[in-house]
């Protein structure tokens, strides 16, 4: 006999359970509002045979039901529980002292069945197990109008709950550019057999839903710590053989620590890099493995555009995708995705880097060439020019399809990229090199308001948001304007109460930005103003003293 630790719930998700004095639920399981699931405090250990000493030596004795056993009939409401076998504890050595006639039991299962009668809704756990398979082989070979059963089901419903979550909001996110979308389809899949993926989809929903509510994070810690531990062990064996799960537990823990972009700290961004290079064929082979592959692609430029992380990537392992040989609009996009990771390898590794001109030019022209020949239903379908007078700041563009829509941002990424990493002259003047410093910052001002319009003109692409955020952080300052400005800050706004994308220290940060810029500017136009009046006053005492002479 023992006590019971928990409730089943908790168990099951393997974390703690706090039962306060005199409740009739525990708190995890009281705080997000679901049955709780308590046990009996007294639980009886099943017994299936025992070891009975006789001259000197156990002998083993089974214990079943004799068919002539007499029972003592119980008043009500005294019922019957049989617990669910358990494997570890019923095969348990208990040495009974030795009587002076030992005797065996006799064989029967007569109390079992009769007690099953009686109440049916009380069986073993190997009964259970087999009437499922049955009623698997059942639903596969009788009407597609045959019912399941809760005893089907092999999530807990907040897990179900999760999965779903995973399914329908995020994984959208992931298969923007993805003709097969592996990772609403495949990755579900492989989660029901793979523990470690399943534990990474359910920490990166809770996390997201968290936020989304405004609550606590304990659950999606609680997965995420789960999952963390299975893949220490699976990264043991990662040089050896690099495991396609390993790819997908990996990748979707890097947007679980993308969700709190103000303190990330990239650990699974290194973890990918790893694994992406070290399965050199994985952007090239095919299936889920090469949709988890571009997948980190983007999530590898997020981290050089927003937090100046150099793009260490092998980039010559994608260089023999397939999706640099279709036509289809996921593979068009996909393929400005790469232009737009080469240049920042390329060109903004580092800041201050002077850049190969012959290496530019070349990189220039293959995105030209790319604007040139992407499909011509990638032409909004309406356009409509910004109008700051009519407090207007973005453009409107509807697109028709989803690819398209984040690949012209990442064309106009790319197009940014380039602009930034245009060294000037070595003959150009002091004069020159400045408004050249100036045109660069009115041409990246441009692009990111058509990236902008893009996200707001296509709201139904939720990928798209991402993008214009990480530009914003980077180049925000550019927007001098003030109906820029004001307008970036509720699309950032809106971002973070749509998305769980937490923008709002990157508000404080482009307001403080900002202040700073117009600050200089008003001294700039002072100081502008006193020149020309000390001009004025110094051509007036000329013309006084040419007039006297």
């Amino acid at each position: 006999m023992r006590v019971g630790k928990g409730c089943g719930r908790c168990r099951n998700r393997h974390i703690r359970c706090v039962i306060p004095t005199g409740a009739s639920a525990c708190t995890p399981c009281s705080r997000l509002g679901r049955e709780c699931q308590l046990d009996p405090r007294f639980q009886f250990k099943p017994v299936h045979h025992v070891y009975q000493k006789g001259n000197g030596a156990p002998a083993r004795f089974d214990l079943e039901w004799d068919k002539e056993q007499t029972w003592v009939d119980v008043s009500q409401p005294v019922t019957f529980v049989l617990e669910a076998a358990d494997g570890s504890v019923g095969d348990e050595q208990i040495i009974l002292p030795e009587p002076p006639t030992p005797a065996p039991l006799s064989l029967s299962n007569s109390l079992l069945e009769a007690t099953q009668e009686r109440y049916p809704e009380v069986t073993h756990t190997e009964e259970r197990s087999q009437r499922v398979i049955e009623r698997r082989s059942q639903i596969s070979t009788s009407s597609p109008f045959t019912p399941f059963s809760e005893e089907d089901a092999t999530l807990s419903l907040r897990e179900a709950s999760l999965m779903r979550y995973f399914i329908q909001k995020l994984a959208p996110w992931a298969d923007i550019c993805d003709i097969h979308s592996h990772f609403s389809t495949e990755v579900p899949r492989r989660a029901l057999e793979n523990p470690m993926v399943l534990k990474a989809i359910l920490a990166l929903s809770a996390r997201h839903d968290a936020i989304l509510a405004n609550d606590s994070d304990w659950e999606a810690s609680a997965y995420h710590g789960e999952c963390l531990e299975m893949l220490i062990a699976a990264l043991d064996k990662a040089e050896a053989s690099c495991d396609e799960n390993m790819l997908i537990a990996v990748v979707i823990l890097r947007i679980y620590e993308e969700l709190e972009n103000n303190t990330d700290q990239k650990f699974h961004l290194f973890g990918s890099n790893r694994l992406v290079n070290l399965a050199s064929r994985s952007a090239a082979s095919g299936g889920v493995a090469e949709a988890v592959s571009w997948q980190f692609l983007r999530q590898a430029i997020y981290a050089s555009v927003v937090q100046y992380q150099p793009l260490q990537l092998d980039m010559h392992t994608f260089e023999s995708s397939s999706m640099l040989q279709r036509h289809d609009d996921p593979a068009c996009a996909n393929t400005i995705i790469f232009y737009c990771a080469r240049i920042l390898q390329l060109c903004c590794d580092k800041p201050g880097r002077i850049v190969d001109r012959e290496t530019w030019c070349y990189i220039s022209d293959r995105v030209a060439e790319w604007d040139e020949a992407k499909p011509t239903t990638w032409q909004p379908i309406r356009y409509q020019a910004p109008n700051l007078a009519a407090d207007r700041p973005f453009p409107e563009l509807w697109m028709i399809s989803s690819p398209a829509v984040v690949g012209m941002q990442y064309y106009h990424s790319a197009c940014i990229f380039l602009t930034l990493s245009d060294t000037p002259s070595h003959c150009m003047s002091d004069y020159e090199i400045a408004c050249s410093r100036r045109l660069k910052e009115k041409t990246i001002a441009e692009h990111l308001v058509m990236v902008i319009g893009l996200s707001l003109s296509n709201e139904s692409v939720e990928n798209a948001y991402f993008m214009a955020s990480h530009l914003l952080h980077r180049f925000g300052y550019c927007l001098r304007h003030i109906v820029e400005q004001q307008g970036a800050l509720k699309f950032l706004e809106r971002v973070e109460k749509r998305l769980g994308w937490r923008t709002s220290w990157m508000m404080r940060e482009l307001e403080d930005q900002w202040l700073e810029l117009a600050a200089f500017d008003s001294w700039q136009w002072i100081f502008l103003r006193l020149i020309n009046m000390l001009c004025s006053k110094r051509q007036e005492v000329l013309s006084r003293w040419n007039r006297q002479i």
